[in-house]
């Protein structure tokens, strides 16, 4: 951390410290007003545990961070969500994906200012683009059973089928559903071959448990931009050393969703690319073949993830657009025993009008 000129944070003068509240800037919101908290270490050890860092504070202490900044002391788990500290080597993926930060920076393919730009972007887009979470549970398990009702299968009902020695009334019940509802069905599909959802379904009902009818950030806006993210990410660890999972293979990334680590630096490499494709690989490729960083502190950043749970969240939008197309009474079972209930009805009529 620069001090100005001084020997340590202690020597700063008052002239300094107004200096630095003034100059200095939140890396998401912009807000100013930092001041700098010191290095901490457990008390009779060197341990620190604490980093130097600032702490941005209003004209009369209270917190100066944008209430949707990811740094205000009252920010949600949504927005701090999206945070990965690359300090911190948890996993061979971060381990991997620090390494890289620290050779990008020290080579200049990327550097700090580009990491608050992609930081300054995402805050915009969260303070221009909001919506009201309105898919209950229900609705999110009514959308879970109809993604997997065969609806491709078209076969009505005729009271003559059921002549048949073994007919299968459930079965029945279920192609017959399918031709009730055969519209919002063919929609639901339509957005499922252009869409994430598939595996999102059990995230997607705790966030609306936590968030319902609470306003968030609209993720919708992020589709382009996380198409070509996964798209880059697919590309970068099938065609790199990026530690890779048996159970998760690179193509599975566009249904299971790729490494945290691994999107957040491809993220980063396409904001700087101005999320073209083929420029984004080129710094890929310089990234992975520049020497090692000879300064490993230099991966001790806050990277960010715009896309943390972007599954889910699509999966609760499209839950919400679902139930305002759908029958009121969202209870798939209970809706296929009553078609199985009807049809019965309409073979014993038939069979006593012969």
């Amino acid at each position: 951390m620069e001090l100005m000129g001084a020997a340590s944070i202690d020597a700063l003068t008052p002239e300094q410290r107004q200096q630095i509240r003034v100059d200095v800037a939140c890396a998401s919101c912009g807000a100013c007003g930092a001041q700098i908290v010191k290095q901490s270490e457990a008390q009779g050890t060197s341990t620190k545990i604490r980093q130097p860092h600032f702490r941005f504070t209003g004209p009369n202490g209270q917190d100066a961070h944008h209430e949707l900044c990811e740094f205000n002391a009252e920010a949600s788990k949504e927005l701090k969500d999206p945070l990965i500290n690359f300090a911190t080597d948890r996993s061979a993926e971060t381990r991997f994906v620090r390494g890289l930060v620290c050779k990008g920076i020290e080579n200049g393919i990327f550097d700090q200012e580009a990491i608050r730009g992609m930081r300054q972007w995402f805050f915009d887009l969260k303070s221009e683009t909001r919506v009201r979470v309105s898919a209950t549970v229900e609705a999110i398990e009514w959308m879970e059973k109809l993604s997997s009702h065969p609806y491709h299968r078209r076969w009505p009902f005729h009271p003559s089928h059921a002549e048949m020695p073994n007919f299968d009334w459930q079965e029945a019940a279920k192609l017959q559903f399918t031709e009730d509802h055969f519209v919002l069905l063919e929609w639901l599909f339509e957005k499922r071959r252009t869409s994430h959802f598939p595996r999102a379904f059990s995230r997607a009902k705790t966030l609306s448990e936590e968030h319902f009818d609470q306003e968030i950030f609209d993720r919708s806006v992020l589709k382009p931009f996380y198409e070509k993210n996964v798209e880059f990410a697919c590309f970068f660890a099938k065609n790199s050393d990026f530690p890779k999972k048996k159970k998760t293979p690179p193509e599975y990334y566009r249904f299971q969703g790729a490494p945290v680590p691994l999107l957040a630096l491809c993220a980063l490499l396409l904001f700087v690319s101005d999320w073209s494709m083929d420029d984004a690989i080129g710094l890929g490729a310089k990234l992975i073949a520049a020497p090692s960083a000879s300064d490993g502190t230099l991966g001790n950043v806050m990277g960010l993830n715009p896309f943390h749970d972007y599954l889910a969240w699509e999966t609760l939008a499209l839950a919400s657009e679902l139930a305002a197309k759908s029958p009121a009474d969202f209870e798939y079972e209970e809706i296929l025993q009553g078609i199985e209930a009807r049809i019965r009805d309409e073979h014993r009529l038939w069979r006593e009008s012969r």
